[in-house]
């Protein structure tokens, strides 16, 4: 996908947003916000979501949209800034990089969790109120679905196993975390997992688990498919 395919704006605008040497702000996420991109048609078409909850979940998430329709999902942290997108398979960062190498340089490619801006300010535990749980799926679809499903966590994704890592889960300290893997024949992504939430246990003292529960019901069929929490349900 080429960069001036995705968005509307122009680059000229956007090259001025580029000019500082930290994570790109909100007006290019304010840009492209949008509930009719695919994923918000399907959660209407394929999931049963009303019109309501569809707006509610596309707005939560701040979802945008590509000129040719796709979602953008953008990844912004608990402090508002954005570090990068994710449209089908490519990312934002590398589109304007491809696009312009000039300014290679000045865009700083960073991911954080899908979802991690959902995070309110650490609760004082000594006034008796439990911070929200938080539940980590691989895809962002599937957190978007899930958040309306069980409103009560706060659903979040890491996108891609190659940028997934210890570091990533340190914002969620405070709060309890699981993972729930995608399942598959050989429990690769369950045992990657495992590891990371050994890792994350050690580093950063997080209380973390991972879900068994597509492992213990899952058919043999639907593991060959590596189908996760969403495809299960649905």
């Amino acid at each position: 996908m080429k960069f001036e395919e995705a968005f509307p704006d122009t680059f000229k605008n956007l090259r001025r947003q580029l000019g500082l040497k930290e994570p790109h702000r909100r007006p290019m996420v304010e840009t492209c916000r949008a509930d009719d991109s695919e994923l918000c048609l399907q959660l209407t078409s394929r999931y049963g979501f009303t019109e309501k909850a569809m707006h509610r979940a596309a707005e939560r998430y701040r979802l945008g949209k590509s000129r040719s329709g796709k979602t953008i999902y953008w990844m912004i942290d608990r402090q508002g800034r954005l570090h990068d997108g994710h449209i089908g398979d490519s990312w934002v960062t590398q589109m304007l990089k491809s696009r312009c190498p000039d300014l290679a340089r000045y865009v700083m490619a960073s991911h954080c969790l899908f979802g991690l801006h959902l995070l309110k300010p650490d609760v004082d535990v000594s006034v008796g109120v439990p911070s929200s749980p938080v539940c980590i799926v691989e895809s962002e679809p599937s957190a978007v679905v899930l958040s309306e499903l069980y409103p009560q966590s706060l659903w979040m994704a890491y996108v891609s196993p190659v940028f997934f890592n210890a570091e990533l889960l340190e914002p969620l300290q405070g709060h309890h975390v699981t993972l729930f893997p995608r399942t598959d024949a050989e429990m690769d992504n369950y045992l990657f997992c495992c590891e990371l939430a050994d890792q994350a246990r050690r580093a950063c003292h997080l209380d973390i688990t991972v879900s068994t529960f597509l492992e213990d019901h899952a058919s043999a069929r639907q593991k060959a498919a590596k189908i996760d929490l969403v495809d299960f349900l649905f």
